[in-house]
């Protein structure tokens, strides 16, 4: 594609910036129309201090007429359909209704994904499998290219042949914020063939918006079609839907059946809450009966209350080749787990149980962790939750109810718990899939305890029957976070809403199709520069870079924050990294440049932060590891630098994060705010994982490892000696040794020592990550707390 346009413009003797001046020109209309408004870019070019400027463009009008001679990839095609309705008129005939449909040729869209040269290093055109270890007997699930369906249709196709597993999306969403009813039904499309990590990045646009209805069909899936990819060789794709990402409703409307079915499988009405899978929903089968029913030859009774289908006669998917649309309903984890099945349901017969007031007292009661949401108000009066509420309401939930609900509840609890968690791996091995059915079996034999309390009838619920099918999909596409409804909600802002709020809202679909053309061309063209500086390294231009860095911040693939994720990626830090020092090179950790606290006495830190053993403890420290005496004893006016936090680098785990992630530790006194109308900062001191012995430390488990709260981060004065790292002051727990069945989870109480606390100095490089100690809440003093290996996936999978 880039080589084209190359060709062409060398041909009319154009510049890489045509239609524009130069990369400087360029810089400014990408700000002007990513993120200025039409009526905004006028009044700025009228301004006075423009005119020196000296620009190609003189207003708006000349500007956008010089965006459109940009290259476009793909074109929007416009489609007069009339629509029969299900309404009857007066005359006795069903109403009509004709309609606009504006769509992208899908063949069109598959050929601009696999030519774009960005995506050379994340594409794969054949299936693989992935194992484990050495022998070849434990599979990975992760990439769709590692899941059995591309095998298998990988046969069915002439030798040679190349799947493009097409993933489609929909999901109908309201343009309006406050009023009015402009609604729009998005469907996008993206390709298997391209990595989870790339299309999980809306601004790599891997992912394109192809109408706004669907109804195109994928044609080219029987005799392939021609395609160059990135890597410069042609090859014959055939582009097959493989999988369909949606909500339950709208699984049910494309898999034309009714909501309290299952859009995958036969089972009955009633029988939802049964753990079995019954026969997989057949395409012949299916279209004979909607045949049937539009002839008059099946009555309605039969047709809706026996099969459980609907009248949609001719469903975009009839005719697609090697399409099997009930086996490409993909899991939905945010819908169908995170709301549907634990905060919709399992957190409800919860609340039912233990009653609003304790329930909310014990939320309020939970320890505090880095980046862990505080529910200070409890969360039966939440109104409004997000798919973030959800999860940080994972993270405590079985530790809040530990203590006021019986065992089977608990077992129930954390049944739906580690499936979830487990349903959220980036990639899995055949051990983890049986740990997740594990965790369904566990559900499934305790939910009868709900029955008995009195908070259910039945378990008669869609959504819970929809876990069944998690592990065979899997097995089949890759894992599940692959296909999370996340997406497509996340490519509602820059398709629909910002679209629309370019439009004057009258005949807004035209203008909004007219503004996503040109935001594709400013896209293009700027992949298009960036490909060509790549093929020169000379040409590159660093104000360019310094102008494209700052149009771009806070783009979503940009740092997240600690309010939307509780991991931090160490490949998302370009911009944040050198705000920090690194101490050591066997493991990574980071303090702020500038210490808080320079030249503290003992004194202070005595008084501050109630650590009376900081000196014997150092000294013991120094006795051990420098076997080397101080020149004099340590006095409480001796001084150190003292730091309010230090910054962990844990290393990449397969099985969820392929890449480091980056902790929080605390050890941060009270501190008064400045302004009076503030309240007092608390005390935050953090409770860790320390290595305590390396000969037993394996890397997994608990092996050589206990739990200790970090009271200091400091820096070992010159005059007592030089140590490579920074050093932390902690106060221990006792070892990791009983262990709750219920909790599946360890009881730790404090460790004393002539009554007071157990007290130890220790390099900071053997802290291996913060963990959450939650208390026992139905205690009255909170002597007794349990690790919550819930407190995210890296724990998750430490622990088990």
């Amino acid at each position: 594609m880039f080589q084209d346009i190359r060709a062409q413009q060398e041909a009319q003797g154009l510049d890489p910036w045509a239609p524009f001046t130069d990369e400087k020109e360029w810089g400014l209309v990408k700000w002007l129309v990513s993120r200025v408004g039409h009526t905004a870019i006028d009044e700025f070019l009228k301004l006075p201090i423009t005119s020196h400027m000296k620009t190609s463009f003189t207003s708006k009008y000349s500007l956008l007429k010089a965006i459109d001679k940009l290259p476009r990839a793909t074109k929007w095609e416009l489609k007069k359909i009339n629509v029969v309705g299900n309404r009857t008129a007066n005359d006795g005939q069903r109403e009509m209704e004709d309609l606009e449909l504006w769509l992208h040729n899908p063949v069109d869209c598959i050929r601009k994904l696999m030519s774009n040269p960005e995506f050379d290093q994340g594409v794969s055109y054949v299936p693989e499998r992935v194992f484990a270890d050495k022998e070849g007997k434990t599979q990975v699930f992760d990439e769709m290219w590692m899941g059995d369906w591309w095998w298998e249709m990988q046969h069915r196709l002439p030798k040679g042949a190349v799947v493009a597993p097409v993933i489609l999306a929909s999901d109908k969403t309201s343009l309006s914020q406050f009023c009015g009813d402009q609604e729009v039904w998005p469907v996008y499309l993206t390709l298997g063939n391209i990595s989870k990590d790339i299309r999980h990045q809306p601004s790599k646009r891997a992912a394109i918006l192809i109408a706004y209805l669907p109804i195109s069909k994928l044609d080219a899936g029987e005799k392939g079609v021609e395609v160059t990819c990135p890597d410069h060789q042609v090859q014959r794709l055939y582009p097959i839907v493989a999988a369909y990402i949606a909500d339950f409703p709208e699984q049910c409307l494309v898999a034309c059946c009714m909501e309290n079915r299952c859009p995958k499988c036969t089972v009955g009405r009633d029988n939802h809450g049964d753990m079995r899978e019954s026969a997989p929903r057949r395409r012949d089968t299916t279209m004979a009966n909607l045949r049937l029913h539009s002839e008059g030859e099946m009555s309605s009774d039969q047709f809706e209350s026996k099969l459980g289908l609907r009248a949609i006669y001719s469903p975009f998917w009839a005719a697609l080749s090697h399409n099997d649309i009930f086996l490409c309903m993909t899991p939905d984890i945010l819908h169908q787990l995170h709301k549907g099945v634990f905060k919709d349901h399992l957190v409800s017969w919860c609340l039912k149980i233990i009653g609003k007031d304790e329930l909310n007292t014990r939320f309020k009661a939970m320890s505090s962790y880095a980046g862990l949401r505080h529910f200070k108000k409890g969360i039966s009066k939440c109104k409004q939750w997000t798919g973030a509420d959800y999860r940080e309401l994972e993270r405590v939930f079985l530790c809040v109810i530990a203590g006021a609900v019986d065992n089977r509840v608990l077992a129930s609890v954390r049944g739906v718990l580690d499936f979830i968690y487990y349903a959220q791996y980036q990639s899995h091995t055949e051990e983890s899939l049986s740990r997740m059915q594990a965790a369904l079996e566990l559900f499934h034999a305790n939910k009868n305890v709900f029955v008995e309390h009195g908070v259910r009838e039945h378990f008669n619920i869609p959504k819970i029957h929809s876990m069944v099918h998690c592990v065979d999909s899997i097995c089949l596409f890759g894992s599940a976070n692959g296909f999370n409804t996340e997406l497509p909600e996340r490519l509602h802002i820059d398709f629909a809403k910002c679209a629309y709020c370019a439009s004057n809202r009258c005949d807004y679909v035209i203008q909004m199709t007219t503004w996503l053309c040109r935001q594709e061309s400013i896209y293009l063209q700027d992949a298009y520069l960036r490909w060509r500086a790549s093929q020169h390294p000379t040409n590159n231009n660093s104000h360019s870079q310094d102008l494209d860095s700052s149009i771009n911040s806070g783009s979503d693939d940009e740092t997240p924050s600690p309010a939307d994720h509780h991991q931090l990626r160490v490949a998302d830090l370009p911009q944040q990294i050198h705000h920090f020092t690194m101490f050591t090179a066997s493991r990574r950790y980071f303090v702020p440049r500038t210490c808080p606290f320079p030249n503290s006495m003992f004194q202070q830190l005595v008084d501050n932060h109630n650590t009376s053993l900081i000196i014997p403890a150092l000294e013991q420290f120094l006795h051990h590891n420098l076997r080397t005496q101080p020149c004099r004893k340590l006095t409480l006016q001796d001084r150190v630098d003292v730091y309010k936090y230090v910054k962990v680098v844990s290393p990449a785990r397969p099985h969820f994060n392929s890449a480091k992630c980056m902790f929080k530790v605390r050890a941060s006194p009270e501190i008064a705010p400045k302004d009076t109308r503030k309240l007092l900062a608390p005390a935050r001191y953090d409770t860790v994982l320390v290595i305590e012995n390396w000969e037993e430390y394996t890397g997994e488990g608990i092996s050589g490892l206990c739990v200790g709260e970090v009271k200091h981060v400091f820096n070992l004065p010159p005059h007592l000696g030089h140590f490579a790292c920074l050093l932390v002051y902690i106060h221990w727990f006792h070892p990791l040794q009983t262990f709750n069945e219920n909790l599946q989870s360890f009881r730790l109480t404090k460790s004393l020592w002539q009554h007071r606390p157990n007290a130890a100095v220790v390099p900071v490089d053997r802290v291996l990550r913060p963990v959450h100690l939650t208390p026992w809440i139905s205690r009255e003093a909170a002597e007794e707390f349990y690790l919550n290996r819930y407190i995210d996936l890296e724990l998750f999978e430490h622990l088990l």
